[in-house]
C-alpha cells in the first residue's frame, strides 16, 4: 500500500467520526429547539441560529476534504 492511500485513510477514519460527532450535535440542538427532526440535507440548508450553525459549517467545511481523501484512497493506483 502507498503511503498516500494509508495517510488518505487515516483522513477518512477521523473525519467520518468528526462529522457523526458534528451531526449528533447538531441533531440534538435542532431537537430541543424545533422538537422535530432535521432534514436529511442539514448541512446545505442555513438555519440563522449561531447555536445550529457552529457545526453545520464545520461539517460543512469539512465535507471536501473528506471527499478528496476518499477519492484519494479508492481510486489512486
Amino acid at each position: 500500500m502507498q503511503p498516500l492511500a494509508i495517510a488518505a485513510l487515516g483522513v477518512v477514519t477521523v473525519l467520518t467520526f468528526v462529522l457523526y460527532v458534528l451531526g449528533r450535535r447538531y441533531t440534538r440542538a435542532y431537537v430541543a429547539k424545533h422538537n422535530a427532526m432535521p432534514r436529511l440535507t442539514w448541512m446545505f440548508h442555513r438555519t440563522g441560529d449561531p447555536e445550529l450553525e457552529a457545526p453545520r459549517r464545520m461539517a460543512l467545511g469539512l465535507l471536501p476534504i473528506y471527499l478528496i481523501a476518499l477519492y484519494l484512497y479508492l481510486f489512486r493506483p
